[in-house]
């Protein structure tokens, strides 16, 4: 959170403010921890408290236990890579868990800490005296911040408890489950409500704040989302076309974003604490080396390339590319020994010595390696965080969801085509306009183009579910494993074999079915 911090700290410390927002607490259910009325009157009684809460409400995106690593490096995770442990045999890394599982657990409770957070700044922000403009950007980034929460649950759970309000008793933890369809309601009706209020991208200059850009690209997201599993309502296409079409035809005064000339560049820079708002409209921010009182992740760390030589990065190598991945790229596309290492280091004394690249036919032990951590700047680097940021949307997922929305309205249009090679034209991959004649064709163009383009961004399961085909395309990776793997790599089906038709949500925490009485868990779990 390094530019907010920047910005508002005014010798107010964000290690400060977490400890007095702790009062606020999370979830309802939740609340029985902290008396929650501690601060509650007293809170929000100037400007440099409201941004101060502010940067709380961003804060959750940074959690380790969300973009921090685990929601972005394991549970977003789909036929893009696996967990590159023999020893594993248990976790939602690998599809063998259950509704105890503390990763899950967490990331619940931190999303729901956020919405309250949210629902308490947007009850008391009217009362603070400051400059109008900027307290109608504030309210919307907090309500399209709290919408995207809800995104997030409800494409990860499904039908989930929606609260609008600040909780007023620690007694108020029994809520029942809000009907998919009725929350995505409330998602697009607060993110269209927060586009009107919040600034344009280039009054910040970087991609860490929420943007009108951001807004209208997300709003595309959860569009198409709609369209598909499970709610199938397909006429949201329509609504995805519109917004996304917002980015790719600016019209006076709107920013006009576009591609950036290297593909690497956008994940060195994130890397290097540089800004490329052209391409990467939002990211979750990361900053420091845990010397000071900012917020590093893990991005890089969990995966990358495997290496025990500080010097260059810590990484424990976690998660290996598929075959799948790796064979969908054309041996001219530039995303593909980006993506997926094409080498390993020799190491003595835990010092990398050199590189040696891999063969054709080892293809199972590459690392994932879009993050990676030779580009870090700040010195000395910490062995297990890094300041990497994650992206959240870029503009080439939104020529890929405009391609997507353009084709489910109006066909296999030039529009369509046009957005789909620009993406691949960065990538110096094919032309493959002219094989393509239909809307089906281009559907499975577009689709195999995000496989390859938005890797490991925490899109793909999500993806898959939209599609419904995620467990049909889990288990064909399995046995991709199985007949085609060397034997010392075939345990890596293990994960795409545990999964079934309960995976597309995941379990509703032990802990909220525990003190809500209302909560019911999810089918298979």
């Amino acid at each position: 959170m390094k530019q907010l911090v920047t910005i508002y700290s005014s010798g107010l410390r964000l290690a400060a403010f977490l400890a007095s927002m702790t009062l606020l607490g999370g979830c309802s259910s939740f609340l029985d921890r902290q008396p929650y009325d501690v601060v509650k009157e007293n809170y929000y009684q100037n400007e440099k408290e409201l941004m101060t809460g502010l940067v709380g409400v961003y804060d959750i995106l940074g959690r380790e236990d969300f973009y921090g690593s685990t929601y972005s490096t394991y549970l977003t995770l789909g036929d893009e890579g696996a967990y590159f442990r023999s020893s594993y045999l248990a976790g939602p890394e690998i599809y063998s868990y259950d509704a105890s599982n503390p990763k899950i657990n967490d990331i619940w409770r931190f999303l729901y800490e956020g919405i309250e957070r949210a629902n308490f700044l947007l009850s008391k922000v009217d009362a603070v005296s400051m400059n109008d403009a900027d307290k109608q950007s504030v309210k919307g980034e907090v309500k399209f911040l709290r919408a995207y929460y809800y995104f997030i649950l409800v494409s990860n759970w499904g039908a989930v408890p929606l609260k609008t309000e600040p909780t007023s008793s620690v007694n108020n933890v029994n809520i029942v489950r809000t009907p998919e369809a009725d929350v995505y309601a409330f998602i697009v009706q607060e993110m269209e409500a927060a586009e009107a209020m919040v600034k344009d991208i280039q009054s910040y200059g970087h991609a860490g704040r929420v943007s009108r850009s951001a807004v209208r690209g997300i709003l595309a997201r959860v569009y198409l989302k709609m369209a598909g599993a499970p709610l199938h309502a397909v006429s949201n296409y329509q609504k995805a076309l519109e917004w996304s079409s917002k980015l790719v035809f600016p019209q006076d005064g709107d920013y006009s974003h576009s591609l950036m000339g290297s593909y690497t560049k956008i994940f060195t820079d994130m890397a290097a604490d540089r800004y490329n708002i052209g391409e990467s409209i939002w990211e979750a921010e990361f900053y420091g080396n845990r010397t000071g009182d900012f917020e590093a992740g893990r991005i890089g760390n969990q995966s990358g390339i495997q290496t025990s030589d500080e010097s260059k990065g810590f990484s424990y190598g976690l998660l290996a590319a598929t075959r799948k991945l790796f064979e969908s790229y054309e041996a001219t596309d530039q995303r593909r020994d980006w993506n997926i290492a094409g080498y390993r280091y020799n190491h003595v004394n835990n010092l990398v010595t050199d590189s040696v690249f891999y063969t054709s036919a080892e293809i199972e032990r590459r690392h994932v390696a879009k993050f990676r951590r030779d580009y870090e700047i700040l010195k000395p680097k910490n062995r297990n965080y890094t300041p990497i940021n994650f992206p959240l949307l870029r503009y080439a997922d939104v020529l890929l969801m405009f391609a997507e929305a353009e084709n489910e309205v109006n066909g296999p249009t030039a529009r369509a085509k046009n957005a789909l090679q620009q993406v691949r034209d960065r990538a110096k991959a094919s032309n493959r306009n002219n094989l393509i004649s239909n809307e089906s064709e281009m559907r499975t163009a577009i689709r195999e183009e995000r496989f390859r383009e938005l890797c490991y961004e925490g899109l793909r399961k999500f993806d898959l579910v939209r599609y419904g085909t995620f467990v049909a395309e889990m288990k064909l990776v399995a046995q991709q494993y199985t007949q085609l793997a060397p034997s010392d790599y075939r345990y890596l089906a293990l994960a795409f074999n545990n999964v079934s038709e309960r995976d597309i949500y995941l379990p509703i925490p032990i802990s909220e079915l525990s003190l809500n009485n209302l909560m019911t868990q999810n089918p298979g779990w």
